[in-house]
């Protein structure tokens, strides 16, 4: 089959097609999406990572152990975790020490015509929503994570600062919004601002923005310096959420984290079906965010552009 891989270069190459386990799905990928996380693993951010990127992405099971599965139009979860230890017992299977992560540890992902998972980490797709909206179940999974964490009582009534304008940071926008907060987003691209001014989300070019201090502070630009404008935005005793990583390490001083008393959370993945019930319960202009879609053989192109930072979701469509 085709496949993107990585080992030190990016390529699109014939390798071979997944096996399926017992307890596994063998999924036909029709649709996937690149993510800053696939771009970051192409600079070290996994150091040594070999084989073949992607985790978020659209398919058909073609062969699973129930005849009843196959068919299906499924997304999946992209952590497979044991099943056993402490973290798996309380529901937590993203933080279990022994897993794999699809396209980024350990298992191969899915820009690929072909990829494997087991049958639990399967989501099948409601018909009513479309592969434009479908295909970002991942990473909205990801922006509800904060509202899972973030147990402040009387979010309606509590300032917010989003710090980014990219993908992921669009999502968490309207994720925010959908909760009724005083919310205002930072960034530095009038076009990805504008998306959000359709949706009456309060904007800020970084260039403009006048600094103040806000109850939560989410931080999503991908850049070390919008840790430190959070870190200074944060009241004290306020909470600044963290959603950016970096490949590279950078200096970081904690002096106004322990002077200003402020809460630190990391947010990594979410839960899909409640990205799935948000889809369903809300309108969203997905369609707006997606800057392109590119066939599979043509990855290394896709990534190129993905790269730009003017650049929204980039698709790759698999035949």
């Amino acid at each position: 089959m085709k496949a993107v891989v990585f080992d030190k270069t990016l390529k699109v190459c014939d390798t071979a097609k997944p096996e399926r386990k017992k307890d596994e799905a063998l999924i036909r990928v029709s649709l996937a999406g690149l993510c800053n996380t696939d771009l970051e693993i192409t600079k070290g951010y996994v150091p040594g990572f070999k084989g073949i990127l992607g985790h978020e992405f659209i398919g058909v099971v073609v062969e699973a152990d129930d005849t009843a599965d196959t068919g299906k139009r499924v997304t999946g979860e992209i952590n497979l975790a044991c099943g056993k230890c402490g973290f798996c017992i309380k529901g937590l299977e993203r933080h279990c020490p022994d897993r794999t992560v699809l396209g980024i540890h350990g298992k191969d992902g899915a820009f690929a015509e072909f990829t494997t998972l087991p049958v639990k980490n399967i989501i099948e797709i409601p018909d009513e929503i479309p592969d434009t909206h479908a295909i970002f179940i991942e990473p909205l999974a990801a922006a509800l994570e904060i509202l899972e964490q973030i147990t402040i009582p009387k979010l309606r009534d509590k300032s917010i600062l989003l710090i980014g304008d990219g993908k992921l940071a669009l999502l968490i926008a309207h994720v925010l919004q959908s909760t009724g907060c005083n919310l205002i987003v930072v960034g530095k691209h009038k076009n990805k601002l504008a998306l959000l001014e359709e949706n009456r989300i309060q904007t800020a070019l970084l260039d403009n923005f006048k600094k103040s201090k806000f109850d939560i502070v989410v931080e999503a630009s991908g850049n070390p310096s919008g840790l430190e404008l959070g870190i200074e935005c944060t009241k004290p005793r306020g909470t600044l959420v963290l959603k950016s990583t970096y490949a590279s390490a950078f200096n970081f001083n904690p002096f106004h984290i322990v002077v200003n008393e402020i809460t630190v959370a990391g947010s990594r993945c979410g839960r899909f079906s409640e990205a799935i019930k948000f889809l369903q319960a809300h309108k969203l202009p997905l369609e707006k965010y997606i800057s392109a879609v590119f066939d599979l053989k043509d990855a290394v192109s896709a990534f190129k552009l993905a790269a730009q930072p003017e650049t929204l979701k980039v698709l790759l469509k698999i035949p």
